[in-house]
């Protein structure tokens, strides 16, 4: 039995459609009980626990041999994560993956870098065998200006230099894979795409797939981070995000792994495929 935190996000559900075409048996959590029904449909066990819920949390880990462990991106994430290694180390777990942030390291100086470093500690120091997923930015993030580019022809580079962007379900087929076969205890895999990206260049791809003219334009941090709190995000978090962005401009953000191709003997996905799948939502 694999158990799975973070069952409905954008790396939970395709790691559970994954892992279900190879037969495995799933627990997937979910904090939303109106989830349960649409995961048992898919042929998983399915139950509710919020990240608070030391109770909840030790059920869902009842009888499971690994565990995968994703959180939203929040202030309390750090302690989510805690709370989900206490139950599962408690329960007998035997081994978690768990996907944290790329540069996560006790060396780490920005927040996001801290928060996930201080996670990836506990982890090790669980007794559970353990391996590390370390993605950059996702490309599934396209989808929050679908709006912006699919009725005002616009994409709003947020980062202002190269990024090199990520496929979530590259990242699922990662966990999958280490939790599926051996040879992946105690590693840390940096999870990029093959490219680096500019805003510029995303422009470039958007009006090439859609056949209209798209624009780029700039949004400064102060904006970008009005923008992240208005739709919803907490300000310690939208500070973190600008703080990570602003690695973009001196091209922090632009290294290249080959994890994707070294682990799981293909390319990792790209933007362009990623944007001509999505073209309709695009406007196109």
């Amino acid at each position: 039995m694999i158990v799975i935190f973070g069952a409905t996000g954008t790396i939970g559900a395709p790691l559970i459609t994954t892992l279900l075409t190879k037969g495995i048996a799933l627990r997937a959590v979910t904090s939303d009980a109106s989830h349960v029904a649409a995961l048992e449909a898919q042929g998983c066990e399915a139950v509710v626990a919020d990240f608070e819920d030391a109770g909840a949390l030790a059920q869902a880990c009842k009888g499971a041999q690994k565990a995968f462990l994703v959180t939203p991106a929040h202030q309390e994430m750090g302690r989510w994560k805690a709370n989900v290694i206490q139950a599962a180390a408690d329960a007998g777990v035997q081994h978690m993956v768990m996907s944290t942030g790329l540069g996560a390291s006790p060396k780490a100086k920005l927040t996001f870098g801290i928060w996930h470093s201080d996670s990836q500690e506990l982890l090790k120091e669980s007794g559970m065998d353990w391996t590390l997923l370390q993605p950059t930015y996702f490309t599934q993030n396209l989808l929050w200006q679908a709006n912006n580019i699919a009725n005002e022809n616009t994409y709003l580079d947020d980062v202002g230099g190269p990024v090199s962007w990520v496929d979530a379900r590259d990242i699922a087929d990662m966990a999958a894979e280490a939790l599926t076969s051996e040879g992946h205890h105690g590693k840390a895999y940096g999870l990029t795409g093959e490219e680096a990206l500019s805003g510029e260049d995303i422009t470039a791809l958007l009006t090439q797939t859609l056949e209209r003219d798209i624009t780029c334009r700039g949004v400064s941090p102060a904006d970008a981070r009005a923008n992240m709190i208005a739709s919803g995000m907490i300000a310690e978090v939208a500070d973190a995000m600008v703080e990570l962005g602003g690695l973009a401009p001196k091209g922090y953000l632009a290294g290249i792994e080959t994890t994707v191709q070294d682990v799981l003997g293909r390319p990792a996905r790209r933007m362009a495929d990623f944007i001509a799948e999505n073209k309709a939502t695009f406007g196109g």
